[in-house]
């Protein structure tokens, strides 16, 4: 199953609905010709690494990264807006949703948390998250869970698959700390361990096992470490090498979708594509960075960067 992926890089401006909040009228974004509606069988809205909460502006330099938490929920606003007037099946979110203060308690991390969920649930339609390191900061595993809502049977749960529309959907959780089991919970990890336990790799091969439908992957960190430079190692799932075995060997996987690595990146290998996605949290309004997907009849993969995210088209050949 050999696919090949134009990724757009000229800039093009086309006219959106906006926030009330917004800047501007017009959003900038990589072009690329989305298929007709009724040529799509499945079609949904991404954010990624959100890291809502109120805290100074925080500049990583060995990452290039300059976090702008204030303007974060206004950020995540311009996205469920745009969403709710663009007909999709659902909307995730991939990760890091919100943050904390360093020298914050669980109480108040806890109502970034239910702060952020509450603009989230603006959207018109079913929702789904994703686990990520951050979102462990300061509360436990069950503060979280029972903090958030994800659509039908896949609520309070953090690994589960879903199907929509001729797609099946499979959501990885990789936030442990060692194969048995052992979950990230009120701050203890270490963000550059990620683990997919080995109970959720049997789940995982008993799911690409089972139905006939393509499949797409949503994780928080990443699996593509044959890109370990350029991008750091302590981004990786630390056993990707098998979890990727598990999904070429099914034949059934398009793509995988992260975040985490907030630059953003995009692969491919062995016919599945690894689309990293950039975070929401970088710069200063108006930059922003969230996209719509779509799948065609055809199994081709087709991400619609909006405002300063990139976009890709993932035809199969």
């Amino acid at each position: 199953m050999q696919r090949r992926c134009f990724i757009q890089t000229a800039l093009g401006a086309f006219a959106l609905p906006m926030a009330n909040h917004a800047i501007g009228a017009t959003v900038t974004s990589p072009t690329i010709s989305m298929p007709a509606r009724e040529n799509m069988i499945s079609k949904f809205g991404f954010v990624t690494d959100v890291h809502y909460c109120v805290k100074p502006v925080t500049r990583i330099p060995h990452e290039d990264s300059v976090r702008v938490y204030r303007d974060s929920l206004a950020k995540l606003r311009q996205a469920t807006d745009l969403f709710n007037v663009s007909d999709l099946d659902f909307a995730i979110e991939l990760g890091d949703f919100k943050d904390c203060n360093d020298d914050g308690d669980r109480l108040g991390t806890l109502r970034y948390l239910q702060t952020v969920e509450r603009e989230f649930s603006r959207f018109n339609g079913p929702r789904y998250h994703v686990a990520g390191n951050h979102d462990f900061d300061k509360i436990t595993f069950e503060d979280f869970v029972s903090n958030i809502s994800n659509h039908g049977d896949a609520n309070g749960k953090l690994y589960y698959s879903f199907i929509s529309g001729g797609v099946k959907y499979i959501v990885l959780d990789a936030c442990y700390n060692t194969p048995e089991g052992e979950h990230y919970s009120a701050g203890k990890l270490d963000w550059q361990i990620a683990i997919v336990p080995d109970a959720e790799l049997r789940w995982l091969e008993k799911e690409l096992a089972t139905g006939n439908e393509p499949v797409i992957v949503f994780t928080h960190q990443l699996l593509n470490t044959w890109n370990e430079n350029p991008i750091p190692k302590a981004f990786f799932i630390k056993n990707a090498q098998t979890v990727v075995s598990l999904l070429e060997k099914s034949q059934r996987v398009l793509a995988v979708i992260s975040g985490h690595y907030h630059k953003g990146f995009y692969s491919e290998r062995n016919g599945i594509h690894y689309i990293v996605n950039q975070g929401m949290v970088e710069q200063a309004l108006p930059h922003n960075v969230f996209g719509i997907v779509a799948v065609d009849k055809k199994h081709n993969v087709y991400v619609q960067g909006i405002y300063n995210e990139r976009s890709h088209v993932c035809k199969r050949s």
